[in-house]
């Protein structure tokens, strides 16, 4: 079918009386216990009539519903769709008491939970993986300890290492170190804070105002959507996953079909080490999108059609190339005339 992606003037409408009723059809919302016992949510978005199954790996301090567009686009399009919010994210079990606190020790943790939400509710045997930012790295370490899990991969700006800002990368991961050494890796890093309720469309990723807007609405409106600030115990357990996603060991291990989207307006992760991802790992392709900002999918008109344009288009290609293990094409960006 023909894919029709909506613009900008009525998005609120649109998602309230088309989109949100249409995924609402389809979705369940429950939780399953982790290996440790953490009791992690997720959506279910079944298609009875599904060519395959998506499984979406967010970001820092996303949560399911932030994804009802892309989900409905997903589903428009023949798919089932599974999305777990990660532990301390949405209605996941809160790692500190504090709920505006994004907590971790292990980032393993975030991987563990992924196969356990894999072998316990999705299960499916004809996967695609997408995946965003913070959620693009747990997919990366997905991918090296489980090869061949998924029919093909997508990460969108995905976190294969962190910009530090004006803090020295070497500097900030002492800092890191001394807090957790010395008990206080609760503690928001430095830069980091709770929600404070304020707006921030210009220091967000977002360049769509009515789909920035769509998703602030949704934090004000449920305290489990207001996770907000890195502690420096995330911080350290991320700075240690960059050194193990990269190594040229576990990166030979991935033998998945994987297109990357990098925004030319990154202000959040490293796009140099999705560079270098590409040029290790065969089976990857690279697009990238010079008027973007971190998140794709709440860019402007023309990257949204882009962007879902060459997502669909991989998509279909893997799934016939995969039975010849094809290496899929590397891909230009598409502008359109509106």
């Amino acid at each position: 079918m023909r894919m029709v992606y909506y613009g900008e003037e009525g998005y609120s409408g649109f998602m309230r009386y088309t989109a949100e009723p249409y995924i609402e059809k389809y979705r369940e919302r429950s939780c399953f216990c982790s290996y440790d016992g953490r009791i992690i949510s997720y959506y279910a978005y079944r298609n009875p009539k599904a060519k395959g199954c998506i499984v979406i790996s967010h970001g820092f301090c996303e949560f399911g519903e932030k994804y009802n567009e892309v989900i409905y686009y997903f589903l428009q399009a023949g798919y089932s769709v599974y999305l777990p919010e990660h532990r301390g994210h949405g209605y996941s079990e809160q790692m500190t008491p504090d709920r505006d606190k994004v907590h971790i020790m292990d980032f393993e943790d975030y991987v563990r939970d992924f196969h356990c939400f894999l072998t316990e509710i999705v299960r499916e045997q004809k996967k695609f993986l997408f995946a965003h930012s913070m959620g693009g790295a747990v997919a990366v370490r997905y991918l090296e300890e489980y090869p061949g899990s998924f029919e093909g991969a997508v990460l969108s700006a995905p976190m294969l290492r962190i910009k530090t800002g004006k803090c020295p990368k070497l500097f900030a991961e002492r800092i890191a170190d001394w807090f957790v050494f010395t008990g206080r890796e609760t503690r928001y890093a430095a830069g980091q804070s709770g929600f404070d309720f304020k707006a921030d469309f210009a220091g967000s990723g977002c360049l769509s105002e009515e789909r920035y807007r769509y998703v602030f609405d949704r934090r004000l409106a449920n305290f489990n959507y207001r996770t907000y600030g890195a502690t420096y115990g995330w911080l350290r357990a991320v700075l240690k996953a960059e050194k193990k996603i990269n190594k040229k060991k576990n990166l030979e291990r991935i033998n998945t079909p994987i297109l990357i989207f990098l925004a030319g307006r990154e202000h959040m992760v490293d796009n140099r080490a999705a560079v270098e991802f590409v040029n290790q790992v065969s089976r990857s392709a690279m697009v990238y999108m010079e008027k973007a900002k971190h998140e794709m999918y709440n860019g402007d008109y023309e990257t949204r059609v882009s962007y879902y344009q060459q997502i669909f288009a991989f998509l279909e290609e893997t799934a016939e190339e995969e039975s010849h293990k094809a290496v899929p094409m590397v891909r230009e960006q598409v502008v359109l005339e509106k």
